[in-house]
């Protein structure tokens, strides 16, 4: 195979993975036009550009109720002072939208797109927002700004649990694109692998406990047999374990001063510390929320 031939190839492959990490777009062609107010309830849109007109110089405020819209287009338009309400919207595009002081009750959001898109002052549940593997795989990027979006949204908005739940999203998608963005990092792609399943995201006080009872079990059963005094039971052994965890320390009981047993002791004492340390701030974190 001659160097002309290889270099063409390598182009063909860098073309369709470029083709793969663009914005997803509406493949069937949107020549309907549907003013946002005259949509009646229970009606189903499709393939449409769906538009909101200034009336004078306030925007117009229509309430949507049950309205399910497929591979519609809401891109670069002002969304204000409208309700939606138990309404669907399935594969649309909704690229620099200007979403303020709309409330979306029970609606949801499947594989739709926002890239750019500004929202403030808005009553939106992040959990309402469904997406396939692909979005984490190839456009990343895309939803971690959305997510980030939210969160300042519901942050202003005094929404904690709406706030908890886009911190969570945002630091999810954040992670897939240290591994498949542009400027990519494996090392905060695995720090955050761990930190997000050990620590749930920094809000999991139960993945915490879990962890905890994993070290000072693991610990009890490594150092089971290694102490000074007689033969210790189990349940000795993990009272040892807590009392040195919690960095008591009452000395009642010692490991042999063998290598092994004080390496693994001294190792569990300073995990011990630092993850006490983690473990209040999340705690202090979720109270203080």
């Amino acid at each position: 195979m001659t160097i002309p031939t290889i270099n063409r190839l390598k182009n063909i492959y860098k073309n369709i993975k470029n083709r793969e990490n663009l914005p997803p777009r509406i493949k069937e062609i949107i020549d309907k036009k549907i003013l946002a107010s005259s949509i009646t309830p229970g009606s189903i849109i499709e393939c449409s550009f769906v538009y909101f007109p200034l009336e004078g110089n306030q925007p117009s405020q229509p309430t949507l109720k049950r309205v399910t819209f497929k591979k519609c287009i809401f891109s670069h338009q002002l969304i204000a002072n409208s309700i939606f309400q138990d309404c669907q919207f399935i594969d649309c595009i909704f690229n620099g939208a200007r979403i303020t002081e709309v409330e979306f009750h029970q609606c949801f959001f499947s594989e739709c797109a926002f890239y750019k898109t500004k929202i403030s002052s808005t009553y939106l549940d992040p959990t309402s927002f469904k997406f396939s593997w692909k979005w984490h795989w190839n456009w990343a990027n895309i939803n971690a700004s959305l997510f980030q979006t939210l969160y300042r949204n519901s942050k202003n908005m005094h929404q904690e649990e709406f706030a908890m739940n886009s911190d969570k999203k945002f630091q999810f998608y954040r992670r897939y694109d240290y591994l498949r963005g542009k400027n990519r990092h494996p090392n905060k792609f695995l720090r955050g692998l761990l930190f997000d399943y050990l620590l749930g995201y920094g809000y999991g006080i139960k993945n915490s406990l879990y962890v905890t009872a994993g070290l000072i079990l693991g610990y009890s059963y490594l150092i089971d047999g290694t102490f000074k005094e007689k033969e210790l039971s189990i349940l000795q052994s993990v009272y040892f374990s807590v009392v040195s965890f919690t960095t008591v320390g009452y000395g009642d009981m010692t490991p042999k001063y063998d290598i092994i047993p004080m390496a693994i002791t001294i190792t569990f004492l300073l995990i011990s510390v630092a993850w006490c340390a983690v473990v209040t701030a999340i705690i202090v974190k979720r109270i203080v929320k």
